[in-house]
């Protein structure tokens, strides 16, 4: 899960500093399906796994949003003289 949680945030940062809400969306879907997939068809509804779900899909958007801080504070850096 640990690492599951690191992949989630390096590509919501990675999303954050390059393109915009409607690739978040599309992330965020995969991720849905994705850790439903990975914990099996039999236990979907198991609350374990829907609050795993929850963990992946909030941290992705907790990294996109910390991607796009730190975008926005990469582009408005004054150039060093």
């Amino acid at each position: 899960m640990f690492w599951g949680l690191v992949a989630v945030g390096a590509i919501g940062i990675l999303l954050g500093l390059r393109v915009r809400a409607p690739t978040l969306i599309v992330a965020t879907a995969a991720t849905v399906v994705v850790g439903a997939v990975a914990g099996g068809i039999g236990s979907l509804f198991d609350w374990h796994r829907l609050l795993s779900i929850l963990l992946l899909v909030v941290t992705l958007q907790c990294a996109y949003l910390l991607g796009l801080l730190l975008g926005v504070m990469w582009r408005r850096m004054p150039p060093e003289q």
